[in-house]
C-alpha cells in the first residue's frame, strides 16, 4: 500500500527545523557570551532548551486500518517560562505557568491528511491537506492528578474544523523515571466529521460508498501513557502511546476501515540550558 504523499510533512517539517535552529543559535550565543555582570547572568537564565530527534507513527488517515512512521524534531524551548515551542506546538505564549496552572494559546501543526493514493477504498473522495491549528489550552495539576483541556481550529481552510479534548491523567515518579496513564475524549465540530467521515452525493457517486450524513460530537474515547527518564543532566528519553476509539458518527461512516487508532511518540533531546 502506497504511503500518502510526503509533501506537506516536508512543508511542515522544514519550518519547524528552521523555528528551532533560530531559537536554539540564540539560546547557545545566550550560554556562550561572557557574563559582564549579573544583569546578563539573569538574561541568560531566561532560556530554557532542549533539542532532539524523534519519530511518530500515527494513522494515515482518521479511521485508516493502516498507520505510517515519519521523522520529526522534538523540541521543549521556553523563554522567560512565558514563551514556548514545544513538539508540534511550535509557537506559544503562557497567560499562567506554574505548578498548579498552565493556560495559554499556541499554534500546532496538525498532519493529519488524507489522499486518495493512500488506499484504493479512497478513490472519489477527495483529498485533505495538512494543517495548522491555533489552539486555546488549561491544565490544572493538584498532586499526582492534571486535569487539561484544548480547543484547536484550522486555520488554513482545509476543511479540518474544530476538535477540542478533555484529559486527566495520574503521574508517579520513580527514580529518573516518569509515569502518567491517563484518559480522555475528542469533540469534533460538523465540518471536521463532514471532511473526514462524511459522504455526499457527489462522493458516493465517484466512489460506490453509500451516501453518509454527519454531525457534530464525540469523535472518539482515548487512553494515554507517557514516560520520560532523565538519563543524565543532559539526556532525556521520552516515549508516549495513545489508544483511541472511535464513537458515532466517526466509528459507523463507510470511510473507516478500522475504530481503533493508535498513535506514538519516541524521542531522545539533550537540554542546552
Amino acid at each position: 500500500m502506497p504511503l500518502p504523499s510526503r509533501a506537506p510533512l516536508r512543508l511542515l517539517l522544514r519550518l519547524s527545523l528552521v523555528l528551532v535552529s533560530a531559537l536554539s543559535i540564540s539560546a547557545a550565543q545566550a550560554q556562550t557570551a561572557p557574563a559582564a555582570n549579573a544583569e546578563n547572568n539573569a538574561e541568560a537564565s531566561d532560556w530554557s532548551v532542549a533539542v532532539g530527534p524523534a519519530i511518530y507513527m500515527s494513522p494515515k488517515y482518521p479511521g485508516a486500518k493502516s498507520s505510517f512512521v515519519f521523522p520529526w524534531i522534538d523540541q521543549e524551548i521556553e523563554y522567560r517560562h512565558r514563551f514556548f515551542s514545544k513538539g508540534m506546538d511550535f509557537a506559544g505564549v503562557y497567560l499562567a505557568n506554574d505548578d498548579t496552572w498552565q493556560v495559554g494559546g499556541n499554534f500546532q501543526f496538525d498532519p493529519t491528511w488524507r489522499h486518495a493514493h493512500d488506499d484504493a477504498h479512497l478513490n472519489g473522495l477527495g483529498n485533505v491537506n495538512a494543517t495548522v491549528r491555533a489552539k486555546a489550552f488549561a491544565q490544572y495539576t493538584v498532586s499526582f492528578l492534571t486535569l487539561s483541556t484544548d480547543a484547536e481550529q484550522d486555520i488554513l481552510g482545509n476543511r479540518q474544523g474544530l476538535i477540542a479534548n478533555a484529559d486527566a491523567y495520574a503521574s508517579a515518579p520513580v527514580g529518573r523515571w516518569l509515569f502518567s496513564l491517563g484518559t480522555g475524549v475528542s469533540w469534533t465540530n460538523g465540518q471536521y466529521t463532514r471532511t473526514f467521515f462524511g459522504v455526499d452525493d457527489g462522493q458516493s457517486a465517484r466512489s460506490g460508498l453509500p451516501v453518509f450524513a454527519t454531525h457534530a460530537g464525540l469523535r472518539d474515547i482515548h487512553f494515554n501513557a507517557i514516560v520520560t527518564c532523565k538519563l543524565d543532566d543532559r539526556w532525556t528519553a521520552n516515549a508516549s502511546l495513545t489508544v483511541a476509539r472511535l464513537r458515532g458518527d466517526a466509528a459507523d461512516s463507510p470511510i473507516t476501515q478500522r475504530r481503533q487508532q493508535t498513535t506514538a511518540m519516541a524521542s531522545l533531546t539533550y537540554r542546552f540550558r
